[in-house]
């Protein structure tokens, strides 16, 4: 079966839940202090293919494709403040 487009011929994104879980809310506020994976996963104490986990999820919610990316589009959505 084809996938559904728009008016304009192009496949929608993908709608996945945007809330986030307290984990990756701690997660993106490391990132947002640019932190590293290692850094991040010594931080909150779990692995670093957990934190790789995460932030796959992280850059899925926010349709974000760059740490940097992510932590824009998080404030531009209310999960991060100017100060985070």
């Amino acid at each position: 079966m084809a996938a559904a487009h728009d008016a304009a011929g192009e496949r929608p994104r993908r709608q996945g839940s945007r809330t986030l879980t307290p984990k990756e809310r701690s997660i993106l506020q490391l990132l947002a202090r640019d932190y590293s994976n290692k850094e991040i996963a010594k931080s909150i104490a779990v692995s670093d293919e957990t934190v790789k986990w995460h932030l796959k999820n992280l850059f899925n919610k926010l349709d974000a494709g760059s740490r940097k990316h992510a932590v824009t589009r998080a404030r531009s959505l209310g999960y991060l403040s100017l100060t985070d």
